[in-house]
């Protein structure tokens, strides 16, 4: 009997630098290679694939580079064509072919767009206001037509259900977990607070760069990376950046771990996230957290961070003052923390994944397709 063929929407794994959904499916790809399958995986890339990524996972699984001339044309006529060569489609970008041809698995990381505007800000460039009509209305439509949703925490899963209308039984939650993971803490920590940032506005950097000026008569440093070469660019030109705030674009692993490593605090300060896994990354590495009380980052940051109101530029500036000249709280905390990170793993992500496709292929076996 022929093998079932899962075929994985692979772009953002395949590319090096990664981030965000592209961690998450490199992470899922290697630790899927090491679980035993009845079906065969066939990943499909695009041309911004990295070659020596791509070398790494064709020794186990089966790849296509689809040239196309944008991600819309990718998502709807590329891939949707490769339909002859998979059993099921996995779109795990918040995002599929409509006219598939095949059963669809979708992983939703969240539902952002829909709290655009509403509980953040909506300034974004033109550009991504035509990506995110697109991706709305797609998303919209493939969230009731997919076999199965995988999502990351039960607040995605809930909002889901609420904004897409999605029944319960067709959401399996996958969590994410932490890709750095520290023996032991550093000490003494560096005198400096670590910050991701980026330019969209749900990720608050406004209020993080007042909180900064709130803190720089104390001397207090702060560490800004992950901004995008343009934006970084733009904020540089355009925006007055307190001195006390150190700007870089987006680092390598090696550079992120020794930051998290070195810092004497990560703030975390997002407006909306699905999961927040820079979280559960700073906490493996034994640095303390602080972070906000909005959305999915209390579930995931358990009782392992201290918690804010993430606008209240004062409140922020307090609660990292009081963190860093507390040597026992900040101890405490990153203790705490990166036990905490320890009950996340990529092989429980991976285990439950082959278990939705296992879900769907039964499906599929009993009604004879």
């Amino acid at each position: 009997m022929k093998r079932a063929v899962i075929g994985i929407d692979a772009r953002y794994g395949l590319q090096n630098p990664r981030r965000g959904i592209g961690e998450y499916v490199y992470q899922l790809l290697r630790h899927l290679a090491e679980i035993p399958r009845s079906y065969d995986i066939h990943l499909f890339g695009d041309q911004k694939a990295d070659p020596d990524t791509a070398n790494l996972f064709r020794q186990v699984f089966r790849i296509s580079i689809l040239p196309a001339a944008n991600f819309f044309t990718w998502e709807q006529l590329a891939w949707a064509r490769s339909r002859e060569e998979v059993t099921v489609f996995h779109g795990t970008a918040n995002i599929g072919p409509v006219r598939a041809g095949r059963p669809l698995v979708l992983t939703v990381h969240d539902v952002i767009e829909w709290h655009r505007g509403k509980d953040f800000g909506s300034a974004i460039p033109f550009r991504h206001h035509v990506s995110r009509f697109y991706r709305m209305n797609t998303l919209k439509y493939l969230a009731k037509k997919s076999s199965l949703i995988f999502t990351v925490s039960e607040h995605a899963a809930w909002d889901i259900r609420e904004t897409l209308g999605v029944a319960s039984d067709k959401i399996m939650i996958t969590p994410l977990a932490p890709k750095y993971q520290a023996n032991d803490i550093t000490w003494p920590k560096k005198p400096f607070v670590l910050v991701l940032g980026a330019m969209d506005p749900r990720k608050n950097l406004q209020v993080m760069m007042d909180t900064a000026t709130i803190l720089a008569a104390r001397q207090v440093r702060f560490k800004v990376v992950g901004i995008e070469k343009d934006h970084l660019l733009a904020l540089m030109a355009q925006s007055r950046i307190p001195d006390n705030v150190e700007l870089s674009g987006l680092v390598d692993d090696r550079t992120l771990y020794a930051l998290y490593q070195e810092a004497a605090l990560f703030v975390y300060p997002s407006l909306y996230e699905g999961f927040g896994l820079p979280l559960l990354e700073a906490m493996a590495m034994g640095c303390p957290v602080i972070t906000g009380t909005n959305s999915s980052l209390p579930e995931i940051a358990g009782d392992a961070a201290l918690f804010v109101q993430p606008l209240d530029a004062p409140h922020l500036a307090q609660a990292i003052w009081d963190v860093i000249n507390n040597p026992l709280r900040q101890r405490q905390l990153a203790e705490r923390g990166q036990q905490h990170a320890r009950l996340f793993n990529w092989e429980k992500t991976a285990g439950l994944t082959d278990e939705g496709y296992r879900r769907v292929l039964l499906t599929l076996r009993k009604r004879g397709l």
